[in-house]
């Protein structure tokens, strides 16, 4: 099972991809208000796990699939885990 975390940062990767936006590790990590250390981590795992394409900072089928199943207005910042 995902972190809200988690699911806010798949969240954050939809919704830059949908404003057309790069999804830059510095851009995530704010929108997190995480640091990029962190976030790198972060994304490492969801990487591992098949959520995301880590070396294109990219969502894969599954990533989106829970992307999208995530409420926008639960993308505040957190900083649960």
């Amino acid at each position: 099972m995902l972190t809200l975390t988690e699911r806010l940062t798949l969240r954050i990767l939809f919704d830059l991809a949908q404003a057309d936006r790069s999804a830059e590790l510095a851009v995530v990590a704010s929108e997190l208000g995480r640091s990029c250390v962190e976030t790198d981590e972060l994304l490492g795992g969801l990487a591992e796990a098949g959520f995301v394409d880590a070396d294109r900072v990219r969502l894969t089928m599954m990533g989106l699939t829970v992307a999208v199943s995530t409420p926008a207005r639960s993308r505040r910042r957190s900083t649960a885990a």
